[in-house]
């Protein structure tokens, strides 16, 4: 399952990130590491952006971007 799979006030842990150089470089620069807790604010349909909480911050993501990140749920939710 990917970042992009995910449904609103999901919370989730990334597995994976993308083997594309540039995108796994962006994405470690962001904080996006494996095994760092997220959670789903909502996705923006027009843009088909997702915004995400992740260590207090809010950060928005391309869907692009978000599809080369792999993750699993969380059986409870992050506040």
């Amino acid at each position: 399952m990917t970042l992009a799979d995910i449904k609103t006030g999901q919370s989730v842990v990334i597995n994976s990130l993308s083997k594309d150089f540039n995108a796994r470089a962006k994405l470690l620069d962001l904080g996006l590491l494996p095994g760092t807790k997220l959670r789903l604010k909502r996705s923006l349909a027009w843009s088909k952006a997702v915004q995400i909480n992740v260590r207090q911050t809010n950060l928005i993501l391309r869907d692009s971007l978000a599809k080369q990140i792999k993750v699993d749920l969380l059986s409870t939710n992050l506040r």
